[in-house]
């Protein structure tokens, strides 16, 4: 039978982290930051640090805490999808490589809803908003398809020789990251907001 989790501030930080991390990856990839991704990368390992004792928190608590508790888990995997980032942003920088203007664009463009999926994970588990809840699954599964859309249009430039092989893995790779951090927002919404009975608006009441 499924519970309905209590609110959870105590997960705020570990979202924030994450989203800063993103960020710091972001702009990384606009212009190369040894610093920003350092920073990111330590932020990384402070949620790494912090997901066995939110886990435990939350497994020691009450049942109606029951859905959050693989949250922290998921959030560690999309840390971990970010220090893809990180390693991926490093690489290009070491070997001087770059976008054409349209993948800019489109990894820009991808970066930004990622960040906004990821920060409205972390809205669930303060809201429990059964339409929030629904937006992100909505949303993170048009995020795999444009990934998916991309990453086509990406191979026939490769075809035509628009794209150079170096770039092309560097681009392949930031794709494949950012479609493993909606992916784990899109589960986080299912933990937290089940399917609604009609007339049902949020899992903490209005």
């Amino acid at each position: 039978m499924l519970t309905t989790p209590v609110p959870s501030d105590f997960l705020v930080p570990i979202f924030r982290d994450a989203r800063d991390m993103l960020m710091l990856t972001w702009a990384g990839v606009r212009a190369p930051s040894g610093a920003a991704l350092d920073t990111a990368a330590a932020l990384g390992r402070g949620i790494h640090k912090a997901e066995k004792d939110l886990t435990e928190r939350l497994v020691a608590g009450s049942d109606a805490e029951a859905p959050l508790r693989l949250v922290p888990a998921h959030v560690e995997r999309i840390a971990d999808a970010i220090d893809g980032l990180i390693r991926a942003c490093q690489l290009m920088e070491a070997e001087g490589t770059t976008f054409t203007a349209r993948g800019m664009r489109e990894v820009n463009g991808l970066f930004e809803r990622a960040v906004e999926l990821l920060e409205c994970a972390g809205d669930l588990t303060l809201t429990g908003n059964r339409v929030l809840a629904r937006y992100v699954e909505v949303e993170s599964m048009r995020f795999q398809d444009l990934v998916t859309e991309y990453a086509r249009a990406h191979e026939e430039r490769m075809v035509d020789g628009v794209c150079r092989p170096a770039s092309s893995s560097a681009y392949l790779g930031i794709l494949d990251y950012l479609r493993e951090i909606t992916r784990h927002s899109r589960l986080i919404a299912r933990r937290i907001g089940p399917r609604p009975a009609p007339g049902e608006g949020s899992l903490f009441g209005d």
